[in-house]
């Protein structure tokens, strides 16, 4: 599987340092994968895209190289991986960002309780700005309700 977003150059070396990887299999065939992504300087540069702070105690990374095989869109798998990201994440906070124009994205996220924050800053790969969802954890949401 290739998404086109996806930049091969040092990708490998990228890999090597998420947290999680997911990886969903249909009769032995790859269908949908996943990641949470581990880069604290990108997490820093995103923080002050969006204006909002991003703290690495709170949030445990980004989720990407979300991707379905196009025969497999629209089954449900990329909802299994989320799923599987989420929940061996021990429900720590979580982030993603997603262009303007991505409204199927942007639904999918909402479905998996990310919210978006702050402002939106232009995309360096296509043309369209790009937006910061969160995902909190259950325990900091909680906190924040009593304060």
């Amino acid at each position: 599987m290739r998404d086109p977003q996806v930049t091969p150059n040092g990708l490998s070396g990228r890999i090597a340092q998420v947290h999680l990887l997911a990886f969903l299999y249909k009769n032995g065939e790859l269908v949908a994968t996943g990641a949470v992504k581990c880069n604290p300087e990108h997490q820093a540069h995103l923080a002050e895209d969006a204006g909002i702070p991003l703290p690495q105690a709170q949030y445990l990374g980004e989720i990407g190289y979300l991707h379905t095989a196009d025969s497999h869109r629209r089954q449900g798998y990329g909802d299994r991986v989320m799923e599987g990201l989420i929940q061996a994440s021990e429900d720590a906070g979580l982030f993603a960002t997603i262009q303007l124009k991505n409204e199927p994205s942007r639904q999918f996220l909402a479905r998996h309780g990310f919210i978006r924050t702050g402002k939106s800053w232009p995309s360096n790969q296509v043309d369209d700005d790009v937006n910061l969802y969160i995902r909190q954890a259950p325990r900091a949401a909680n906190d924040s309700r009593h304060e």
